[in-house]
C-alpha cells in the first residue's frame, strides 16, 4: 500500500494503531479507556507533533454531554475546506454492535442522538461524522491484512448519514461504510473513501472524485461557507423548532493541508 502525505499521514496511522492496541489492553484489565480519553490523548499527540499546521481550541463543555461531546474538524486545502462535526463511539469489550446507536437520546433533545448529530452538523454547515474506536479482534473488514504492515486500524470514520441509512448497529455492517481515519490525510488512499482527498482539497483531485463531493455545503470554497437552504430543509425533515440552537461542540481542530501532496 502506497503512503503519502508525510509525517501527518504516519501520525494518524500510528495513533489509530495505538488506539487498537490500548483498547485490547483495557479490555483485559479493569482500567477504563473511554471515548473522551482516547480523543483527547490522540488530539494532544497530533498537535504536539504538528503544531505548525494544527490548531486546536477547546470550549466549555455543554451541559448535555451525551449530545455535545462532538468536535468540529476543518481540513484546509488550497482550494477547498472539509468541515466536519465528529462524534466518537467506542466499541465495548467483545462488542459486535454499537448499543443504542439509533435509540440513545439526551433528555432535552427532540430526537435520538444520531438524528441530532446530523441536524446539529447540518444546521452549522458541517459534515456529520462518526469516529469509532475499536480493537483489532472486533474488525472483519479493516483488519491488519488491509492495512500497511504492522498497523492496526483503531479509528474508523464514516458518514453519519451512511451509517443511519444502513439501519444496522452491527459493527461488521458499519465497517462497510467506514474507513480508517488516516484516509483523511493520506491522499493516495482517497478513492476508497467517502471523504474527499487532500489532493482534491488542494485542487488536484480528478474529475471522477469531484462530482459526488461538491454537491454538499460542507466541502466548500472559502467564499461559500454556509448554505441556508440546507439548514431550512433539515428543520422541516426532523421537525426541529425554529428557535432550536444546535448543541455546541467542545472544541475545534483545524489542520492546514495546503502543503501536503
Amino acid at each position: 500500500m502506497s503512503l503519502s502525505g508525510g509525517n501527518l499521514c504516519h501520525t494518524f496511522l500510528g495513533l489509530g494503531d495505538a488506539v487498537s492496541r490500548s483498547l485490547r489492553l483495557a479490555y483485559g484489565s479493569h482500567i477504563s479507556y473511554g471515548e473522551e480519553t482516547i480523543t483527547e490523548s490522540s488530539l494532544l499527540q497530533i498537535w504536539n507533533r504538528h503544531s505548525a499546521i494544527v490548531d486546536i481550541q477547546t470550549f466549555s463543555k455543554p451541559k448535555e454531554a451525551m449530545n455535545g461531546a462532538d468536535w468540529e474538524w476543518h481540513l484546509i486545502g488550497r482550494k477547498y475546506t472539509l468541515k466536519m462535526r465528529v462524534q466518537a463511539k467506542r466499541l465495548a469489550k467483545n462488542g459486535q454492535q454499537i448499543k443504542r446507536l439509533f435509540s440513545q437520546k439526551a433528555k432535552t433533545a427532540p430526537h435520538p442522538q444520531i438524528d441530532m448529530l446530523i441536524a446539529d452538523a447540518t444546521l452549522q454547515g458541517l459534515l456529520p461524522v462518526y469516529c469509532i474506536y475499536s480493537a483489532e479482534a472486533a474488525r472483519s473488514t479493516w483488519t491488519a491484512a488491509n492495512m500497511p504492515p504492522d498497523y492496526e486500524a483503531g479509528c474508523l470514520v464514516g458518514l453519519a448519514g451512511d451509517i443511519k441509512g444502513l439501519g444496522s448497529k452491527y459493527f461488521s455492517s458499519i465497517e462497510q461504510v467506514s474507513v480508517p481515519w488516516h484516509f483523511l490525510v493520506c491522499p493516495k488512499l482517497a478513492k476508497k473513501s467517502p471523504f474527499p482527498s487532500v489532493a482534491f482539497l488542494n485542487g488536484q483531485g480528478d474529475t471522477s472524485e469531484t462530482a459526488p463531493k461538491l454537491r454538499e455545503p460542507y466541502v466548500v470554497s472559502t467564499e461559500f461557507l454556509y448554505h441556508p437552504d440546507r439548514r431550512d430543509s433539515v428543520r422541516g425533515l426532523l421537525d426541529i423548532p425554529d428557535d432550536y440552537q444546535p448543541v455546541p461542540v467542545i472544541g475545534r481542530v483545524s489542520i492546514d493541508c495546503r502543503q501536503l501532496e
